[in-house]
């Protein structure tokens, strides 16, 4: 790793702590134990308590691993609903900046809703982020609402008209 143009190398990340000091205090007669090892004001040593008190309930390195695969496949699953409703369930005029959401879009799980959603306002909004949780979470629950809306949000005009939400750029 480079840090403000020096090298780190850590060559001996892949020997385990006691077995380094073990080498220490055999070969070079000493170990040095690095006191901020122990200061809880860093990530990494609140990161190793987390993992040591999983570890004491039974959540193994190989069950947070699992864990994360398991995770990572139901993302992947969630993203290909994503993308079938936004395909299937809208319609994108470019020329316009204009996004049509017909009723559909809204008749899937939360999740793809949200999702779907927040993509298509980064995708009309032109931001570079997404806009934040709770504000799409609001919007949801407008638009579930049998009444005609006009907000704005990430850079989008949305509007609700009857059964369907039409996105523009806001100028």
């Amino acid at each position: 790793t480079k840090i403000e143009n020096i090298n780190l190398i850590r060559p001996l990340l892949k020997f385990k702590k006691k077995d380094l000091i073990f080498i220490s205090r055999n070969v070079f007669n000493f170990f040095v134990e690095d006191p901020s090892n122990d200061d809880i004001k860093y990530t990494r040593i609140r990161v190793r308590k987390l993992i040591a008190e999983l570890k004491k309930n039974g959540f193994n390195k190989n069950k947070f691993l699992l864990t994360i695969k398991n995770l990572k496949s139901s993302d992947q699953a969630i993203l290909f609903y994503v993308e079938q409703n936004k395909k299937l369930n809208s319609f994108y005029f470019q020329r316009e900046k204009k996004l049509i959401l017909n009723k559909n879009f809204f008749n899937n799980p939360y999740e793809i809703v949200f999702r779907s959603l927040s993509d298509s306002i980064k995708l009309v909004g032109g931001m570079f982020n997404p806009v934040r949780g709770k504000k799409i979470d609001k919007i949801i629950k407008e638009i579930g609402k049998n009444l005609p809306i006009k907000q704005t949000l990430g850079g989008c005009i949305i509007k609700k008209v009857n059964q369907t939400v039409i996105l523009t750029k806001e100028s």
